[in-house]
């Protein structure tokens, strides 16, 4: 997987969007809860007039939970939702995919900077809150 890439850091690890699905990185923010809504979704989010789902990307990598500062909104297709992170390390280009991995939000792992950054499969993630309608 090549092309620039926006790289966010969730607790620890290190994680990968393409730019192309990134429309916006933003403060996390006041969220409002949804009542019996999954652990994963934190809230949802007034974005400019469209309410979004945000997800806590640590709940739904079942990694530890540290205080999200940043809002990565992605979008495929008609479905968005902001992606709850610490933190937006940087963006641009990330070495070929060189690890498979065995998660269904992820797609590979690539070596960048010496640690390992996965690379987040967007529509995955998306699908996990807000299935693609049906053709």
């Amino acid at each position: 997987m090549s092309g620039v890439q926006v790289r966010v850091r969730v607790g620890r690890e290190h994680y990968a969007l393409p730019v192309t699905r990134v429309l916006e990185v933003a403060e996390l923010g006041d969220l409002t809860p949804v009542p019996g809504s999954p652990p994963e979704i934190v809230g949802v989010h007034n974005l400019r007039g469209r309410v979004i789902p945000v997800l806590a990307l640590a709940t739904l990598l079942d990694l530890s939970d540290e205080e999200p500062e940043r809002i990565v909104v992605v979008e495929l297709d008609e479905r968005c939702a902001g992606l709850a992170v610490d933190a937006v390390v940087d963006v641009g280009e990330l070495p070929e995919a060189s690890e498979r991995v065995d998660s269904p939000y992820l797609t590979a792992a690539a070596l960048a900077d010496g640690l390992l950054v996965g690379m987040l499969d967007v529509d995955a993630i998306l699908s996990s809150v807000s299935p693609e309608a049906p053709a």
